[in-house]
């Protein structure tokens, strides 16, 4: 567990040094971290648990634009309904977020919808497979920004998908944006 602690520490420490200075500079790119529980659904969800994941990860927002980016990395880990064994499910996914209302992202509350696609690596003990596999995936969904004194907040559920597995969950997600 240590060991994914300090994989997802490195990805942000990467994610937040690849950040354009530009971006920097006008205040427009934010530092994410997050956390929740994550519900398997499908035949995925049969054979398993409501697990949990955290994430990492880099916002980019223009003040002037409904539309932003987030770059981010996930983990999630769910126990066997029938065992001890985990099955896991971490990537690095880029998103697209368009806010539905054009309100301020810093005065007020905001309900945003967000997808995107990602490089998800998932390992599932309960099949007679026992490797991981890395596939490409994508997801979608909702959520609700609101601020706090010197950052924000926000509030989300998102559909994924991993291609060539049976890897379906959604993440319920408490965030901050700093």
């Amino acid at each position: 567990m240590l060991s994914k602690i300090r994989a997802a520490a490195t990805i942000a420490v990467l994610a937040l040094a690849a950040r354009p200075a530009s971006l920097l500079a006008q205040g427009n790119a934010h530092f994410v971290i997050a956390a929740g529980a994550t519900l398997p659904t499908g035949t995925f969800g049969d054979n398993h648990d409501i697990g949990y994941h955290g994430i990492v990860g880099v916002e980019m927002l223009q003040p002037s634009s409904q539309l932003g980016f987030r770059v981010e990395g996930m983990y999630n880990e769910f126990n066997q309904k029938s065992g001890s064994d985990k099955a896991h499910a971490s990537g690095v996914i880029g998103n697209a977020v368009f806010e539905l209302a054009p309100a301020g992202r810093t005065t007020a509350n905001t309900i945003y919808a967000i997808g995107g696609i990602g490089y998800y690596s998932t390992k599932d003990p309960t099949f007679f497979d026992n490797s991981s596999q890395t596939n490409v995936g994508w997801n979608i969904g909702g959520g609700f920004r609101f601020p706090l004194t010197g950052f924000s907040a926000y509030v989300e559920a998102r559909y994924h998908s991993v291609n060539g597995t049976d890897f379906h969950f959604v993440p319920i997600t408490f965030g901050l944006v700093f």
